[in-house]
């Protein structure tokens, strides 16, 4: 199992400049794994696939192996934050990008909101 602060570890080695963000907001999971999604919607916005897939790659390791803290954090504060809708910025060529266990994470969190907010 992988718990939150090995998680937070692992999302330093690979994104350095993370590091004092994270840091500042040590013990607070759900905030430093905010500071993650904002990084990787960015890839998103950027339109910068590879960056993309390194950082799902490393989403679907730590999310595999995640003890409940951090499952929970990487729901909330990781994949509820990703932007896949097309605006100013096209997005939705990530959500089809994403590797299959990724993408089945986030429809089911998808569907947990909507049938607990009721949205469509």
């Amino acid at each position: 199992m992988i718990s939150g602060i090995e998680a937070l570890a692992r999302i330093e080695i690979e994104y350095p400049q993370l590091s004092e963000e994270i840091q500042e907001d040590e013990g607070l999971l759900h905030i430093q794994i905010g500071t993650f999604s904002h990084l990787v919607q960015n890839f998103i916005d950027d339109n910068d696939a590879q960056a993309f897939e390194g950082a799902c790659n490393l989403f679907v390791e730590l999310f595999q192996e995640a003890a409940p803290e951090l499952e929970n954090a990487l729901n909330v504060s990781f994949l509820e934050h990703l932007n896949f809708v097309d605006g100013k910025k096209v997005r939705s060529w990530a959500y089809k990008a994403m590797p299959t266990s990724m993408k089945k994470a986030w429809d089911e969190m998808d569907e947990y909101n909507n049938r607990i907010h009721g949205h469509h």
